[in-house]
């Protein structure tokens, strides 16, 4: 039994038939994860840091299914791990001209200075990670005017790599076959350790690279930053997905999102800190419990 759960890991498209089995599926996969967060020794990291560069403008409707017309802003961030002597970045930003893509003729909010902190962070940062391959999480390395330095750190799935390649949400995005050697790609089943206490998690459904990142701090506490499964806490505390015309429009595996929902909406019970990259209504109040930290680590 254990060997069949494991085997539907990296798709996240097994939909249980039992209660009994899905927790179980739920245990086998947390418990691997913790195991192959202690597999790269070193200090791991102490803290968690974070900043909005940019900010769309939307509707609950617009973000949830079943939401209402209440505002909703969507935080564009990006995330830094620091350890006792490196950084780790979570994504990379992006330049005006790409975040201009979101707003479909309209002007959204852009904040270039946080934008710039965010390229100096990756400038120092010892590995990036990508959790996927859309515009406001990799354009900051794929158009950084330190794209080789940036570049040769960075670490991009295979899968991420095919669709910038072949189908990239926009034509600035797009690569050619002589940049796969820039980048740390990797290619791995379900979960790949890359770091102390950092675990790579595959997770395809909003985009095909989509990967979620756990992490084990110094202090022991975990975090898990969920990239696009959900666009906000709520998604994940009801375990709705998007709107079905943003389902439509990117391309989502309904599928394979709803078992990732299901399995995020356990974690919270388990002592697992939940980060999710767009939500700008509980981030807030995570920077007042310490649980993040604003303002991205310069040196």
């Amino acid at each position: 039994m254990i060997k069949t759960l494991i085997s539907c890991l990296m798709t996240f498209g097994l939909l249980m038939t039992t209660n009994a089995q899905q927790i179980e599926y739920n245990d086998v996969l947390l418990n691997k994860i913790r195991k192959a967060s202690e597999s790269v020794h070193g200090d791991k990291a102490k803290e968690v840091r974070y900043t909005i560069f940019a900010e769309s403008p939307r509707t609950f409707k617009a973000t949830i299914e079943g939401g209402d017309d209440k505002p909703y802003i969507q935080a564009r961030t990006a995330y830094q791990l620091v350890f006792p002597k490196s950084t780790i970045m979570i994504d990379s930003g992006m330049d005006e001209e790409v975040h201009n893509f979101f707003g479909n003729g309209t002007k959204q909010p852009y904040f270039k200075s946080k934008n710039d902190s965010v390229q100096l962070a990756l400038n120092q940062a010892e590995k990036i990670i990508i959790t996927h391959e859309h515009g406001d999480h990799v354009a900051g390395v794929l158009r950084s005017k330190n794209y080789k330095k940036n570049a040769l750190k960075t670490i991009m799935t295979y899968q991420q790599i095919n669709t910038l390649l072949n189908k990239p949400q926009m034509p600035q995005l797009k690569i050619d076959s002589t940049q796969i050697k820039d980048f740390i790609a990797v290619d791995f089943y379900d979960i790949l350790p890359i770091a102390p206490g950092v675990v790579l998690i595959k997770a395809p459904g909003h985009t095909p690279g989509e990967i979620m990142v756990y992490t084990k701090m110094e202090n022991g506490k975990e975090y898990l930053f969920t990239g696009d499964v959900s666009w906000s806490y709520a998604g994940i505390e009801e375990k709705k997905q998007k709107p079905k015309e943003q389902i439509k429009r990117i391309g989502e595996d309904e599928t394979k999102i709803q078992y990732q929902l299901d399995w995020l909406n356990t974690l919270p019970n388990k002592g697992i800190q939940l980060i999710v990259s767009h939500d700008n209504i509980i981030q807030p109040q995570l920077v007042k419990k310490g649980i993040l930290k604003d303002k991205l680590l310069i040196n």
